[in-house]
């Protein structure tokens, strides 16, 4: 806890889910986490993959970085030859997708797992 009474910054966690492609991200994603979760992404990226999903229900927190993460794992996973997909966005996640006007750029709610 900080002086404040608050927890520090919570490691952001990216874990399987009961459908092949479909993944759990938890935890914060503020500047304090994003590149521990670049790096946890890519080691998942890395295999033999067509279509992803991260199912971002599980983020409790996020910044500007967490919207630049965003964009660096659809990167990533271009580079890699997959198809990345993001389900349910936070509501103070999507309010800095929107401002930042980079909706268009990420594939939300989007593809064909578990239309």
């Amino acid at each position: 806890m900080d002086v404040n009474g608050s927890k520090g910054p919570q490691a952001i966690e990216i874990t399987a889910k009961a459908s092949e492609g479909d993944f759990l991200v938890r935890g914060d994603m503020t500047f304090a986490t994003v590149s521990q979760g670049l790096k946890q992404a890519s080691a998942l990226l890395k295999g033999n993959c067509r279509s992803i999903r991260f199912d971002m229900a599980g983020v409790s927190r996020s910044d500007s970085a967490g919207v630049a993460l965003l964009i660096e794992w659809l990167r990533l996973a271009r580079s890699y030859g997959c198809e990345l997909f993001y389900s349910n966005i936070p509501s103070s996640l999507d309010a800095m997708i929107r401002v930042g006007g980079v909706e268009s750029m990420l594939p939300i709610d989007a593809g064909p797992l578990n239309p």
